[in-house]
């Protein structure tokens, strides 16, 4: 992937990497798929080497693929806070940062360059946090389209152990936060207690860890899972969450996943599955290729379903033999079908 710098129309600049194949494989309705990392890991955790790359699949799909270095990593400005709100946490403030400024100007610099027609988030652990409050906040006129939402690499309840490891270190810390390698490794990859990772992968660990902000860390170890249903609960585009068999950061489970699927009830589309044999850095594992491989799938699907979206409207049922205009004049005993539109489903009883 390509590294990029752009300037905001706040000042500052937001940093990446890209991946533009210079000829699409289809002709219309491309996503711009938008990679998010997590905590102590910039744009370089969706572009490691070859292997382990995004692009890798994504250049095969034809789709453009943008990776974030996200505010207050690297060389990309840190998100400006309001003083007059103490109330907002650090995940509120990069996603309003995002949505509101970030986004759309990374759709105005390559959104007609690369011909794409929306934009889909892929994000990971704090990342997927931050793109949650993204697609919560998200009303359609910040200047840009977003299609779709992908999570991995965070649930609905936090693994005790590491949380409290984590709540140690913040209370300890006096600036950014470095991880020591050796106990991040065996969090992140399982290594070397479960053979989830390329050995080589280990050679990597070590340049890809940054310095974390100390308020992510508390947000979401202390007051994401307080307040996250208040942005789920108001997410209307499709959303695909994978969450690893052996986190190490989360716990998994099949009522977890349940849980996590019931959090989106404005989603047209959920789907919350276990990433089997893989760690925390699904993106980092031997499951990375299938895993790069549904997000480019699912971000497919979630364009077609914007552009289908926007050019049709809802099917309306005709008055006149027995049929009646409104949902309430359909309901009779106990018979339930479903009147389908190009993209939605409506409840009517006959």
């Amino acid at each position: 992937m390509e590294k990029f710098e752009i300037p905001l129309p706040t000042g500052g600049i937001i940093s990446g990497r890209l991946s533009f194949p210079t000829t699409p494989r289809m002709p219309i309705n491309l996503p711009l798929i938008v990679c998010i990392p997590g905590g102590s890991y910039d744009a370089e955790y969706f572009d490691v080497d070859e292997d382990y790359s995004i692009s890798s699949s994504s250049a095969w799909a034809g789709i453009p693929t943008i990776a974030l270095t996200r505010p207050g990593y690297g060389s990309s400005t840190p998100a400006p806070i309001d003083d007059t709100d103490q109330n907002i946490t650090y995940g509120q403030v990069q996603g309003k940062f995002l949505n509101s400024t970030i986004l759309p100007a990374l759709w105005q610099e390559f959104g007609s360059r690369t011909g794409a027609t929306a934009i889909v988030l892929l994000s990971h652990s704090i990342g997927a946090m931050i793109s949650t409050i993204v697609a919560g906040s998200y009303t359609g006129c910040e200047g840009y389209p977003l299609a779709g939402l992908i999570t991995s690499g965070i649930g609905t309840e936090l693994a005790e152990g590491p949380q409290k490891a984590m709540l140690h270190l913040l209370e300890e810390a006096t600036g950014s936060i470095q991880f020591e390698i050796t106990p991040k490794d065996a969090i992140m990859l399982q290594v070397p207690m479960q053979n989830l990772t390329d050995q080589k992968m280990c050679r990597h660990t070590n340049h890809l860890n940054r310095p974390v902000p100390p308020g992510e860390l508390h947000d979401i170890n202390t007051s994401w899972l307080g307040y996250w249903r208040t942005y789920s609960d108001r997410i209307t585009i499709p959303v695909m969450h994978g969450l690893s068999e052996f986190d190490g950061l989360w716990t998994c489970s099949p009522k977890i996943l349940e849980e996590y699927k019931a959090a989106f009830p404005a989603s047209p589309k959920v789907t919350s599955e276990m990433i089997l044999q893989a760690p925390h850095c699904i993106e980092l594992s031997l499951q990375s290729k299938a895993w790069y491989m549904k997000c480019c799938a699912f971000a497919l699907e979630c364009v077609r379903w914007h552009v289908l979206l926007s050019e049709s409207a809802p099917m309306s049922v005709r008055p006149g033999s027995g049929e009646r205009g409104t949902e309430e004049g359909l309901s009779q005993k106990g018979i339930t079908t479903l009147v389908y539109s190009t993209t939605k489903v409506e409840e009517a009883g006959l």
